[in-house]
């Protein structure tokens, strides 16, 4: 059988199915959407679908921030089966951000049709100053950090701003995985010179500032702050121009303020620093040598970032041409052999893993040459802590009694050529520093 079409009814169908196709386009990629008046911090969108939604729809919606991408979690309610409420919270500011929301493939009631829609929206929020972080305690030299609650056309700030110094004005700028972005709503100002401790100052801020988003300051602002005291050194250890500091003495500063960051540096001794509270200790990497001058140069500065440059120095104790040991515990132990400031000879030791020795100033008490079972000689130095310098052969087991040598606390292994020299070589009673 064969079945006649005219051409007629051919457009007739083609025009359908083009109005159809049209239809099905439309109510995928059109979505009608406004902004719901709402307090300041919380944001209503409401969505006007062409067809009617299912009800599990939203959980297709995303909505991200355009600034960073960060993706807005939010709540939702139907008012009808083809208009869909969302809200959200704006907690952090700036408020009145841009949003881009996008439906993937959202189901309709009627298949074959989804919605694919996307686009922008942006909350109209009224400027308002917020105040001055830390308005009590704002560093002399700045910045004195302004906070608006939305942000601010960045070319007009300026023309209506005055502090208690000239100055300038800069948005502050935080890391996103996009890089280094500027919020417009939060500035620095930066005077041109340091402005005076514990003093009361204002900063005026002219109504008509324009927000980014279209709005305007409506009033007049006077904002108040206070700056930090001045920044001062309370102690330093040892005291600046001290004499005779023994070797193992503690170096630290201490502040009137708790320190955000110190940076300290003393000629030919190398360490780091660490912090606690308005304290910093400066932790160097051997002991301080005898009979030497050391000039300690540092660079405070507060949470409040008051900054500070100080500087001293002091003598350490002279030892003459004693000679002695410095020992050094880690992963890897070194052993100085000092003759006064002179290091005559660098060992690398190991140690009896439980327990460790004690660190501190040690002397030696007795050494000794002592036969084992095999008819070996076996040397050792006893030091006053109850530490014992001795060698051990590869694959033997420290038994003192196996070896012929006294039961001590704890040990320390050296090469027998070095044990060797180290007898021959100092004196009796020698010193030990161990750090």
């Amino acid at each position: 059988m064969i079945i006649h079409i005219s051409k007629f009814r051919l457009r007739i169908f083609m025009g359908m199915f083009i109005l159809l196709l049209a239809l099905w386009f439309s109510i995928g990629t059109f979505v009608g959407q406004y902004l719901e008046n709402s307090p300041e911090g919380k944001v209503v969108v409401v969505f006007k679908f062409h067809a009617p939604m299912r009800e599990t729809s939203p959980q297709d919606l995303v909505i991200e921030r355009v600034l960073d991408g960060t993706i807005v979690p939010f709540n939702y309610n139907w008012l009808t089966a083809s208009t869909l409420r969302v809200e959200f919270a704006e907690n952090e500011y700036p408020r009145g951000q841009k949003y881009r929301y996008k439906f993937n493939t959202a189901s309709a009631m009627i298949w074959p049709l989804w919605v694919w829609a996307s686009g922008e929206f942006q909350a109209k929020v009224p400027l308002r100053f917020v105040g001055i972080d830390n308005r009590d305690s704002v560093p002399s030299k700045g910045p004195v950090i302004i906070q608006f609650n939305t942000e601010v056309n960045p070319g007009e700030l300026m023309a209506h701003f005055k502090g208690p110094k000239p100055g300038r004005l800069e948005p502050v700028k935080y890391f996103s995985p996009e890089g280094y972005l500027e919020d417009y709503s939060r500035w620095q100002y930066w005077p041109e010179s340091k402005l005076n401790n514990t003093q009361d100052y204002t900063i005026h801020i002219a109504e008509g500032l324009p927000s980014r988003n279209g709005g305007k300051l409506t009033s007049n602002i006077e904002a108040q702050f206070t700056t930090t005291p001045e920044f001062l050194i309370l102690e330093s250890n040892p005291r600046p121009g001290s004499s005779g500091i023994w070797l193992t003495r503690n170096i630290f500063i201490t502040a009137n303020q708790d320190l955000k960051t110190a940076e300290i540096s003393i000629n030919d001794l190398p360490g780091v620093c660490r912090i606690d509270g308005n304290r910093v200790d400066y932790l160097p990497n051997r002991v301080l040598s005898p009979n030497t001058h050391y000039k300690v140069t540092a660079r405070l500065v507060s949470k409040s970032n008051e900054i500070l440059n100080y500087s001293y120095d002091f003598i350490t104790t002279n030892l003459g041409s004693s000679r002695w040991l410095e020992i050094k515990s880690g992963s890897s132990i070194k052993l100085w052999v000092m003759e006064g400031k002179k290091t005559i000879r660098t060992m690398t030791i190991t140690q009896k893993s439980r327990p460790a020795a004690p660190t501190g100033t040690l002397y030696e008490q007795n050494r000794s040459t002592t036969s084992n079972k095999n008819s070996k000689q076996d040397q050792w130095i006893w030091l006053n802590a109850d530490i014992l310098l001795h060698s051990l052969p590869e694959g033997t087991a420290d038994n003192h009694s196996q070896l012929g040598i006294p039961k001590t606390y704890s040990c320390y292994y050296l090469e027998q050529e070095d044990l060797d020299w180290l007898i021959s070589y100092m004196p009796q009673g020698f010193m030990v520093i161990n750090h």
